[in-house]
Order: C-alpha cells, then sequence, then structure tokens
C-alpha cells in the first residue's frame, strides 16, 4: 500500500516533491499509480495537478518514492543507514504543487484486463 508520507510545497521547481512509501507488507509495481490533487478530482481538470508513473520499478516494503517536479531520470538512491529511495520525475516547468495547496491523493491500479489474441484463445 502505497501513501504519501510527505509532501513539499516549493515556488522553484527543483525543491518541491511529494515522498511516498510502501507502507504494505507485499513488494508494490509503482507504474500506474497516480499522485493528484484534491483540484483535480474536484473539477475533473486532468492537465495541471497530477502524476501517472510509468516507471516499471518494485517498490519493497518500507521503502520509499520521491516524486520530484523536476527533470530528471528515475533512479535508486541506496543510502548508507539501509534506507532505498526511487527518484520519479514529472518533468514539468512549473511549480505544481504549490499552485494547489488542498489536499493530494494517490491512486493505486485495482485490475488489469488484456485483450486476447484471435489465435492465442484458439490454442
Amino acid at each position: 500500500m502505497v501513501r504519501i508520507v510527505g509532501v513539499q510545497r516549493h515556488e522553484e521547481i527543483g525543491s518541491e516533491f511529494v515522498l511516498l512509501q510502501n507502507q504494505g507488507s507485499m513488494k508494490v509495481s509503482l507504474k500506474g499509480h497516480v499522485v493528484a490533487a484534491q483540484s483535480v478530482v474536484d473539477a475533473g481538470d486532468v492537465s495541471e495537478a497530477i502524476h501517472i508513473f510509468s516507471d516499471d520499478v518494485f517498490v519493497l516494503p518500507g521503502m520509499y518514492v520521491l516524486l520530484r517536479t523536476c527533470s530528471g531520470v528515475g533512479h535508486w538512491n541506496h543510502t548508507h543507514d539501509r534506507y532505498s529511495t526511487y527518484y520519479a520525475y514529472m518533468h514539468r516547468r512549473t511549480p505544481v504543487w504549490s499552485r494547489h495547496v488542498g489536499p493530494l491523493h494517490v491512486m493505486a491500479p485495482q485490475h488489469k484486463w488484456v485483450e486476447r489474441k484471435p489465435e492465442a484463445a484458439l490454442t
């Protein structure tokens, strides 16, 4: 279960982030998770304060994900005190979370359906 454990709202994109943690007992695929501001949920405007993770990584129990607003390449950082944090990036040019001061939500994929190819269904 991925939860938000911290938010740093800032006027500079290099200093703004959302910190998440896998607080469950099983590893979780980050791909498909969504972080969205309450204003997006209320208004239905998904153009601004939303991020959908496309990073195909697994987050083990207790590990962190630091979603930064700026640009960068997703990577793991392992600290000397055995904490592992995955750095993900929104690739935005302006701050996001400082303009949307209400609550933030994490939404997780519940189910995935994939259409089978006709020849695979016949065999």
